[in-house]
């Protein structure tokens, strides 16, 4: 073989072959095609053909398309991929498109599934300042959009109850449906705003999703515009996450860490009350409450969401009954001395307290709770459980 055919044949083997594939289109579709044709034509000012057409358009969809399954293949193991949005918005401050399609698909589900609402359940879960925040990152998507008339105004409508409006809404008018939105908003806002009386905050899950996913605001602009919601977006994605599949933000198949015994602080005691902590998986620690040897019982709390809301319970100004998912409290009104009944669902037990029991257990826990020893794990696991209600910050 000469050198000029080795040379040609070292070119043929490093030289990537493009793929030739055929299609066989119905005479709907062929149609299609070469209407694309015709305007592709007259766009460009020159001939263009029928496979030079197929290509344009593939092109104009390919970024699109990329979009859509690479949020298809993060769906298809959810864990994994929120931890990695998690990891790579604390180290970069930038997520994908898919990614934040994916977030906003978690906040969905942290702000609308299995939620809490006052006075039927206690604590408000999602809280009311997180739906205030979710309310304003998704403003702020909506005030960016691309086309100045969205399409998805009356949804936006609907999910934030305003299937009554005070003014008519044009079927014309893009700029009166634009603005009636955005009365209808700060509306909302004020409405949740109302510390005295709590308000069903409607959809805005759904909203922000959808703003998110069909107002085509960039994903860079979308890290600049929710940087400042970041902590909100999180906590729901990680509740979101929480609530379908039953798990906190961790992978299973990580390694297991060492021990958690030295990080843990010792028993603390408080009258006839003991609060003492068995080291798991870190961060995860098992909460034990001994009620004395009068009582003979020790409650076992054993994750995150149960410890919140243990105490959110004991952290209430009033001591009005209580009904959540892990507890529930009756008090008599009627009574001299009063009591309060704390019955733990989960045990299917219940422990009568009088006042200064109630208040003494209430204080240790809290200074449990506060023990720099805990905050750490406690900060961890608000991140991979996301929010718990307004009383789940660690402090």
């Amino acid at each position: 073989m000469s050198t000029q055919e080795k040379s040609r044949s070292k070119r043929a083997k490093h030289t990537p072959r493009h793929e030739v594939i055929s299609l066989r289109l119905n005479t709907d579709r062929l149609n299609l095609l070469k209407r694309s044709q015709k305007a592709l034509s007259d766009q460009l000012g020159r001939p263009v053909s029928l496979a030079e057409a197929a290509f344009l358009v593939f092109e104009q969809r390919a970024v699109e398309q990329d979009r859509q399954a690479s949020r298809f293949e993060l769906l298809q193991a959810p864990t994994a991929s929120l931890e990695a949005i998690r990891a790579q918005w604390e180290s970069q401050h930038t997520l994908s498109a898919a990614q934040w399609d994916v977030l906003a698909e978690y906040v969905l589900a942290g702000a609308e599934e299995g939620r809490q609402e006052p006075p039927a359940a206690l604590p408000a879960i999602p809280s009311r300042e997180s739906y205030l925040a979710l309310l304003d990152a998704f403003e702020a998507v909506y005030q960016h959009r691309r086309r100045s008339a969205s399409p998805h105004v009356w949804s936006y409508f609907g999910n934030l109850d305003g299937y009554q409006t005070t003014t008519p809404l044009s079927a014309t008018d893009a700029g009166q449906r634009d603005q009636a939105l955005v009365d209808h908003v700060a509306r909302q806002r004020r409405i949740l705003q109302n510390p005295d009386r709590w308000h069903a905050p409607g959809h805005v899950g759904r909203c922000f999703q959808l703003a998110v996913l069909q107002e085509d605001v960039a994903s860079t602009e979308l890290d600049h515009l929710l940087a400042v919601y970041w902590p909100t977006l999180w906590g729901l994605a990680a509740r979101g996450h929480w609530v379908r599949h039953h798990q906190p933000v961790r992978p299973a198949d990580r390694p297991a860490p060492q021990p958690l015994q030295g990080s843990l602080p010792g028993p603390l005691t408080a009258g006839e009350f003991t609060v003492s902590f068995t080291p798991l998986r870190d961060p995860e620690f098992t909460t034990h409450i001994n009620f004395g040897s009068t009582r003979r019982f020790t409650a076992i709390v054993h994750r995150y969401p149960e410890l919140v809301e243990l105490r959110a319970l004991f952290t209430r100004a009033d001591r009005l009954a209580w009904s959540g998912t892990y507890f529930r409290t009756f008090r008599p009104v009627d009574e001299v001395s009063p009591i309060t009944t704390l019955w733990l669902k989960r045990q299917e037990v219940s422990v009568d307290l009088s006042d200064g029991e109630w208040q003494a257990l209430g204080e240790l826990l809290e200074r449990a709770w506060q023990h720099p020893q805990l905050q750490r794990l406690l900060r961890e696991l608000r991140l991979q459980y996301g929010e718990q209600g307004s009383d789940g910050h660690a402090a």
